[in-house]
Protein backbone atom coordinates (compact mmCIF):
# COMPACT_ATOMS: atom_id res chain seq x y z
CA UNK A 1 0.00 0.00 0.00
CA UNK A 2 1.26 3.67 -0.67
CA UNK A 3 0.94 5.84 2.03
CA UNK A 4 -0.37 9.50 1.04
CA UNK A 5 1.88 12.76 2.15
CA UNK A 6 -0.58 13.82 4.57
CA UNK A 7 -0.38 9.96 6.31
CA UNK A 8 3.54 10.32 5.64
CA UNK A 9 3.16 13.99 7.21
CA UNK A 10 1.96 11.99 10.71
CA UNK A 11 4.81 9.94 11.92
CA UNK A 12 5.99 11.94 14.59
CA UNK A 13 2.92 12.63 16.02
CA UNK A 14 2.10 8.41 16.09
CA UNK A 15 5.41 7.97 17.59
CA UNK A 16 4.14 11.04 20.56
CA UNK A 17 0.97 9.91 20.74
CA UNK A 18 1.55 6.05 21.07
CA UNK A 19 4.23 6.62 24.06
CA UNK A 20 2.45 9.43 25.87
CA UNK A 21 -0.46 6.40 25.78
CA UNK A 22 1.68 3.48 26.28
CA UNK A 23 2.99 5.15 29.69
CA UNK A 24 -0.18 5.48 31.02
CA UNK A 25 -1.72 2.20 30.99
CA UNK A 26 -4.95 1.67 32.84
CA UNK A 27 -7.16 -1.99 33.24
CA UNK A 28 -10.65 -1.98 32.18
CA UNK A 29 -13.19 0.28 33.52
CA UNK A 30 -10.09 2.24 35.66
CA UNK A 31 -8.92 4.36 32.09
CA UNK A 32 -9.55 7.91 33.41
CA UNK A 33 -6.02 9.13 33.20
CA UNK A 34 -6.30 7.84 29.23
CA UNK A 35 -9.80 9.17 28.62
CA UNK A 36 -8.73 12.59 29.90
CA UNK A 37 -5.68 12.25 27.04
CA UNK A 38 -8.01 11.80 24.29
CA UNK A 39 -10.71 13.62 25.19
CA UNK A 40 -7.97 16.88 25.37
CA UNK A 41 -6.52 15.75 21.84
CA UNK A 42 -10.33 15.67 20.16
CA UNK A 43 -11.38 18.94 21.88
CA UNK A 44 -7.80 20.91 21.01
CA UNK A 45 -9.13 19.84 17.06
CA UNK A 46 -12.57 20.96 17.78
CA UNK A 47 -14.48 17.83 18.24
CA UNK A 48 -17.54 17.60 20.82
CA UNK A 49 -17.04 14.56 23.06
CA UNK A 50 -19.66 12.38 24.62
CA UNK A 51 -18.51 9.78 27.27
CA UNK A 52 -19.87 6.46 28.29
CA UNK A 53 -17.83 5.09 31.06
CA UNK A 54 -14.25 5.75 30.60
CA UNK A 55 -15.02 5.66 27.38
CA UNK A 56 -15.58 8.23 24.66
CA UNK A 57 -16.98 9.31 21.10
CA UNK A 58 -17.46 12.26 18.71
CA UNK A 59 -18.79 12.37 15.19
CA UNK A 60 -17.04 14.13 12.49
CA UNK A 61 -19.66 15.86 10.40
CA UNK A 62 -19.95 15.03 6.53
CA UNK A 63 -20.34 17.48 3.71
CA UNK A 64 -22.90 15.77 1.80
CA UNK A 65 -26.51 15.92 1.82
CA UNK A 66 -27.32 12.54 1.31
CA UNK A 67 -24.32 11.21 4.05
CA UNK A 68 -24.56 8.08 5.91
CA UNK A 69 -22.52 7.45 9.14
CA UNK A 70 -19.55 5.15 8.72
CA UNK A 71 -18.22 4.38 12.37
CA UNK A 72 -14.39 3.40 13.16
CA UNK A 73 -13.62 1.82 16.83
CA UNK A 74 -10.59 2.12 18.87
CA UNK A 75 -10.70 0.03 22.04
CA UNK A 76 -8.06 2.00 25.07
CA UNK A 77 -7.55 -0.36 28.23
CA UNK A 78 -4.72 -2.28 29.11
CA UNK A 79 -3.57 -5.25 31.08
CA UNK A 80 -2.83 -5.72 34.28
CA UNK A 81 1.07 -6.86 33.23
CA UNK A 82 4.39 -6.08 34.23
CA UNK A 83 6.64 -4.55 31.37
CA UNK A 84 10.02 -5.61 30.71
CA UNK A 85 10.57 -4.33 27.34
CA UNK A 86 13.58 -2.06 28.16
CA UNK A 87 11.92 0.99 26.33
CA UNK A 88 12.72 4.15 27.59
CA UNK A 89 8.84 4.74 27.53
CA UNK A 90 7.75 2.00 28.81
CA UNK A 91 5.22 1.97 31.57
CA UNK A 92 5.89 1.29 35.61
CA UNK A 93 2.98 1.20 37.02
CA UNK A 94 2.13 -2.46 37.08
CA UNK A 95 0.23 -2.53 33.74
CA UNK A 96 1.04 -2.58 30.18
CA UNK A 97 -0.15 -2.25 26.63
CA UNK A 98 0.85 -5.55 26.19
CA UNK A 99 -2.01 -5.80 23.14
CA UNK A 100 -1.66 -2.47 20.90
CA UNK A 101 -4.43 -0.50 22.42
CA UNK A 102 -2.00 2.24 22.63
CA UNK A 103 -1.66 1.84 18.80
CA UNK A 104 -5.49 1.41 17.89
CA UNK A 105 -6.22 4.77 19.68
CA UNK A 106 -3.33 6.50 18.27
CA UNK A 107 -4.59 5.61 14.67
CA UNK A 108 -7.89 6.97 15.69
CA UNK A 109 -6.73 10.09 16.82
CA UNK A 110 -5.02 10.83 13.96
CA UNK A 111 -7.61 10.25 11.57
CA UNK A 112 -9.74 12.26 13.46
CA UNK A 113 -7.05 15.21 12.71
CA UNK A 114 -6.87 14.41 9.17
CA UNK A 115 -10.70 15.06 8.56
CA UNK A 116 -11.15 17.79 10.56
CA UNK A 117 -8.13 18.97 7.94
CA UNK A 118 -9.88 17.24 5.27
CA UNK A 119 -13.92 16.79 5.73
CA UNK A 120 -15.25 13.84 4.62
CA UNK A 121 -18.25 13.87 2.57
CA UNK A 122 -19.75 11.33 5.09
CA UNK A 123 -20.52 11.55 8.83
CA UNK A 124 -17.66 9.56 10.42
CA UNK A 125 -18.10 8.38 14.08
CA UNK A 126 -14.73 7.38 15.83
CA UNK A 127 -15.28 5.24 19.31
CA UNK A 128 -12.76 4.79 21.73
CA UNK A 129 -13.80 2.14 23.75
CA UNK A 130 -13.50 1.28 27.30
CA UNK A 131 -13.23 -2.36 28.63
CA UNK A 132 -12.55 -4.44 25.94
CA UNK A 133 -10.26 -6.95 27.98
CA UNK A 134 -13.49 -8.89 29.25
CA UNK A 135 -15.30 -6.00 31.19
CA UNK A 136 -17.76 -5.79 28.63
CA UNK A 137 -17.15 -2.41 27.28
CA UNK A 138 -18.32 -2.39 23.27
CA UNK A 139 -22.44 -3.38 24.63
CA UNK A 140 -21.83 -0.99 27.31
CA UNK A 141 -20.92 1.83 24.74
CA UNK A 142 -23.77 0.88 22.54
CA UNK A 143 -25.83 1.51 25.24
CA UNK A 144 -24.54 4.46 25.74
CA UNK A 145 -25.70 5.76 22.14
CA UNK A 146 -21.82 5.35 20.45
CA UNK A 147 -23.85 3.28 17.72
CA UNK A 148 -26.57 5.39 16.90
CA UNK A 149 -26.86 6.23 13.73
CA UNK A 150 -24.06 4.47 12.43
CA UNK A 151 -24.32 2.56 8.84
CA UNK A 152 -21.04 0.64 9.07
CA UNK A 153 -18.34 0.14 11.15
CA UNK A 154 -14.63 -1.05 10.73
CA UNK A 155 -11.59 -1.77 13.19
CA UNK A 156 -8.33 -3.21 13.40
CA UNK A 157 -6.09 -5.25 15.41
CA UNK A 158 -1.88 -5.18 15.01
CA UNK A 159 -0.88 -8.36 14.45
CA UNK A 160 2.87 -9.61 15.56
CA UNK A 161 3.04 -12.56 13.10
CA UNK A 162 1.85 -10.80 10.29
CA UNK A 163 4.93 -8.27 8.57
CA UNK A 164 4.38 -4.38 8.90
CA UNK A 165 1.60 -2.95 6.58
CA UNK A 166 0.64 -6.25 5.54
CA UNK A 167 -3.64 -6.42 6.37
CA UNK A 168 -5.46 -9.97 6.82
CA UNK A 169 -8.67 -11.38 7.91
CA UNK A 170 -11.81 -13.58 7.25
CA UNK A 171 -15.13 -13.49 5.34
CA UNK A 172 -17.45 -14.72 8.00
CA UNK A 173 -16.07 -15.54 11.49
CA UNK A 174 -12.98 -13.92 12.44
CA UNK A 175 -12.55 -14.68 16.48
CA UNK A 176 -14.23 -17.03 18.13
CA UNK A 177 -17.31 -16.38 20.58
CA UNK A 178 -16.87 -17.17 24.50
CA UNK A 179 -18.50 -17.99 27.79
CA UNK A 180 -15.94 -17.31 30.76
CA UNK A 181 -17.68 -19.01 33.75
CA UNK A 182 -16.34 -20.87 37.12
CA UNK A 183 -17.78 -24.19 38.23
CA UNK A 184 -17.91 -24.60 42.05
CA UNK A 185 -17.85 -27.79 43.92
CA UNK A 186 -19.14 -28.43 47.12
CA UNK A 187 -18.47 -31.62 49.39
CA UNK A 188 -17.72 -31.95 53.12
CA UNK A 189 -14.48 -32.30 54.75
CA UNK A 190 -12.79 -35.10 56.75
CA UNK A 191 -9.40 -36.06 57.05
CA UNK A 192 -7.91 -37.93 55.09
CA UNK A 193 -7.82 -41.29 57.09
CA UNK A 194 -11.20 -41.22 57.51
CA UNK A 195 -12.23 -40.24 53.75
CA UNK A 196 -15.20 -41.61 53.76
CA UNK A 197 -16.74 -39.41 55.79
CA UNK A 198 -16.23 -36.85 53.56
CA UNK A 199 -17.14 -36.03 50.27
CA UNK A 200 -14.28 -35.02 47.79
CA UNK A 201 -14.74 -31.67 45.81
CA UNK A 202 -11.34 -31.84 44.17
CA UNK A 203 -11.79 -35.59 43.06
CA UNK A 204 -15.04 -33.92 41.52
CA UNK A 205 -13.21 -31.01 39.70
CA UNK A 206 -10.56 -33.44 38.11
CA UNK A 207 -13.33 -35.45 36.64
CA UNK A 208 -14.33 -32.53 35.20
CA UNK A 209 -10.79 -31.78 33.84
CA UNK A 210 -10.79 -35.53 32.48
CA UNK A 211 -13.93 -35.69 31.10
CA UNK A 212 -13.36 -32.22 28.92
CA UNK A 213 -13.01 -33.84 25.51
CA UNK A 214 -16.05 -35.92 26.09
CA UNK A 215 -17.73 -32.94 26.41
CA UNK A 216 -17.20 -31.05 23.39
CA UNK A 217 -16.25 -34.04 21.26
CA UNK A 218 -19.23 -33.60 18.72
CA UNK A 219 -17.77 -30.35 17.41
CA UNK A 220 -14.42 -30.23 18.33
CA UNK A 221 -13.26 -29.26 15.01
CA UNK A 222 -15.27 -25.61 15.62
CA UNK A 223 -15.00 -25.35 19.22
CA UNK A 224 -12.96 -25.68 22.72
CA UNK A 225 -13.47 -25.67 26.51
CA UNK A 226 -10.36 -25.01 28.76
CA UNK A 227 -10.17 -25.07 32.60
CA UNK A 228 -6.98 -22.54 33.14
CA UNK A 229 -7.29 -22.73 36.60
CA UNK A 230 -8.14 -25.01 39.89
CA UNK A 231 -8.59 -23.90 43.40
CA UNK A 232 -9.38 -26.20 45.87
CA UNK A 233 -8.15 -27.88 49.53
CA UNK A 234 -6.86 -26.42 52.46
CA UNK A 235 -4.18 -29.20 53.41
CA UNK A 236 -2.62 -32.51 52.13
CA UNK A 237 -4.08 -34.18 54.32
CA UNK A 238 -8.08 -33.02 54.20
CA UNK A 239 -10.23 -34.51 52.09
CA UNK A 240 -11.51 -30.80 50.03
CA UNK A 241 -14.62 -29.55 50.70
CA UNK A 242 -14.59 -26.73 47.86
CA UNK A 243 -13.04 -26.77 44.79
CA UNK A 244 -13.52 -23.84 41.89
CA UNK A 245 -12.68 -24.37 38.00
CA UNK A 246 -12.27 -21.43 35.70
CA UNK A 247 -13.02 -21.96 32.07
CA UNK A 248 -13.59 -21.01 29.12
CA UNK A 249 -15.43 -22.27 26.26
CA UNK A 250 -14.85 -20.24 22.69
CA UNK A 251 -17.39 -21.09 19.26
CA UNK A 252 -17.69 -19.88 16.12
CA UNK A 253 -21.32 -21.12 15.92
CA UNK A 254 -24.11 -20.32 18.89
CA UNK A 255 -25.70 -23.62 17.82
CA UNK A 256 -22.69 -25.23 19.46
CA UNK A 257 -22.03 -22.71 22.46
CA UNK A 258 -25.95 -23.76 23.50
CA UNK A 259 -25.20 -27.57 22.90
CA UNK A 260 -21.76 -27.12 24.46
CA UNK A 261 -23.84 -25.75 27.33
CA UNK A 262 -26.32 -28.04 27.67
CA UNK A 263 -23.79 -31.31 27.80
CA UNK A 264 -21.17 -29.64 30.05
CA UNK A 265 -24.40 -29.29 32.77
CA UNK A 266 -25.57 -33.34 32.06
CA UNK A 267 -21.86 -33.76 32.67
CA UNK A 268 -21.56 -31.78 35.76
CA UNK A 269 -25.00 -33.43 37.21
CA UNK A 270 -22.89 -36.99 36.27
CA UNK A 271 -20.20 -35.66 38.25
CA UNK A 272 -22.28 -34.90 41.31
CA UNK A 273 -24.15 -37.75 41.11
CA UNK A 274 -20.83 -39.91 41.01
CA UNK A 275 -19.27 -38.15 43.85
CA UNK A 276 -22.34 -36.71 45.70
CA UNK A 277 -20.43 -33.03 45.36
CA UNK A 278 -22.83 -30.67 44.22
CA UNK A 279 -22.22 -28.00 41.64
CA UNK A 280 -23.24 -24.06 40.63
CA UNK A 281 -21.87 -22.37 37.51
CA UNK A 282 -21.47 -18.83 37.53
CA UNK A 283 -21.09 -17.21 33.98
CA UNK A 284 -18.94 -14.06 34.01
CA UNK A 285 -19.18 -12.66 30.28
CA UNK A 286 -20.30 -13.89 27.15
CA UNK A 287 -18.98 -12.73 24.16
CA UNK A 288 -20.89 -13.87 20.52
CA UNK A 289 -18.50 -14.83 17.72
CA UNK A 290 -17.06 -11.78 15.70
CA UNK A 291 -18.32 -12.12 12.15
CA UNK A 292 -17.41 -10.26 9.51
CA UNK A 293 -20.20 -8.23 7.09
CA UNK A 294 -19.46 -9.64 3.47
CA UNK A 295 -20.54 -6.07 2.12
CA UNK A 296 -17.73 -4.30 5.13
CA UNK A 297 -15.19 -6.75 4.42
CA UNK A 298 -15.54 -5.81 -0.01
CA UNK A 299 -15.52 -2.30 0.73
CA UNK A 300 -12.05 -2.63 2.85
CA UNK A 301 -10.58 -4.63 0.34
CA UNK A 302 -11.51 -1.63 -2.65
CA UNK A 303 -8.22 0.52 -0.92
CA UNK A 304 -6.36 -2.13 1.07
CA UNK A 305 -4.82 -6.16 0.13
CA UNK A 306 -6.43 -8.34 2.69
CA UNK A 307 -4.83 -11.71 2.81
CA UNK A 308 -7.39 -14.06 3.58
CA UNK A 309 -6.32 -16.50 6.83
CA UNK A 310 -8.25 -18.90 9.19
CA UNK A 311 -10.64 -17.65 12.33
CA UNK A 312 -8.83 -17.70 15.56
CA UNK A 313 -10.14 -18.94 19.49
CA UNK A 314 -9.59 -15.46 20.78
CA UNK A 315 -12.58 -13.04 21.44
CA UNK A 316 -13.15 -9.51 20.66
CA UNK A 317 -16.03 -8.01 21.69
CA UNK A 318 -16.17 -5.84 18.36
CA UNK A 319 -18.78 -8.64 17.79
CA UNK A 320 -21.33 -6.55 19.08
CA UNK A 321 -20.94 -3.66 16.97
CA UNK A 322 -21.37 -6.43 14.14
CA UNK A 323 -24.16 -7.63 15.46
CA UNK A 324 -26.08 -4.44 15.11
CA UNK A 325 -24.47 -3.07 11.98
CA UNK A 326 -22.34 -4.61 9.13
CA UNK A 327 -18.94 -4.53 10.42
CA UNK A 328 -15.68 -5.81 9.79
CA UNK A 329 -12.43 -5.71 11.62
CA UNK A 330 -8.79 -6.75 9.90
CA UNK A 331 -5.42 -7.70 11.49
CA UNK A 332 -2.45 -5.00 10.97
CA UNK A 333 0.95 -6.59 10.50
CA UNK A 334 3.36 -4.89 12.70
CA UNK A 335 6.24 -7.61 12.72
CA UNK A 336 9.63 -6.40 11.65
CA UNK A 337 13.39 -8.34 13.11
CA UNK A 338 12.89 -6.10 16.22
CA UNK A 339 9.63 -6.47 17.08
CA UNK A 340 8.63 -10.25 17.52
CA UNK A 341 6.73 -11.15 21.08
CA UNK A 342 3.31 -12.24 20.65
CA UNK A 343 0.25 -10.19 21.97
CA UNK A 344 -0.16 -10.30 25.78
CA UNK A 345 3.56 -10.61 26.44
CA UNK A 346 4.93 -8.41 29.07
CA UNK A 347 7.88 -7.43 26.00
CA UNK A 348 5.29 -6.58 23.39
CA UNK A 349 6.26 -3.55 21.25
CA UNK A 350 6.32 -2.84 17.32
CA UNK A 351 7.29 0.30 15.49
CA UNK A 352 5.07 3.10 15.26
CA UNK A 353 5.53 3.52 11.36
CA UNK A 354 3.24 0.16 11.06
CA UNK A 355 0.59 2.43 12.09
CA UNK A 356 0.60 4.34 8.93
CA UNK A 357 -0.98 1.58 6.85
CA UNK A 358 -3.99 1.38 9.03
CA UNK A 359 -4.43 5.23 9.03
CA UNK A 360 -3.81 5.61 5.16
CA UNK A 361 -6.44 2.30 4.95
CA UNK A 362 -9.53 3.97 7.32
CA UNK A 363 -8.57 7.64 5.88
CA UNK A 364 -9.08 6.28 2.12
CA UNK A 365 -12.70 4.52 3.27
CA UNK A 366 -13.84 7.75 5.52
CA UNK A 367 -13.23 9.62 2.28
CA UNK A 368 -14.39 7.18 -0.33
CA UNK A 369 -18.00 8.33 -1.88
Amino acid sequence: MDISTPVKNLLDDAVSLRRDLHRIPEISECETQTSAYIRAELERIGLRVKSVGTGLYTTVKGTASDRRTIGFRADIDALPIVEKSGEPFASTNGCMHACGHDGHTTALLLLARLLTEHPPQHNIRLIFQFGEEGAGGAERMIEGGALDGVDEIYAYHVCPELEVGKFASAPGALFAGTVEFDVTFTGRASHCATREQGVDALHAAARLVRDLPEIVEPFRNNALLHVGKLTAGSARNIVADKAVAECSFRFFDEADRENGMMRLERKLVEITNATGADHTVVVHSVYRPLINSAYALERFKQFADVEEIAPRYTAEDFSAYCDKVPGCMVWLGIRDEKHTSPLHSDTFGFDEGALLYGIEAFYRLATSA
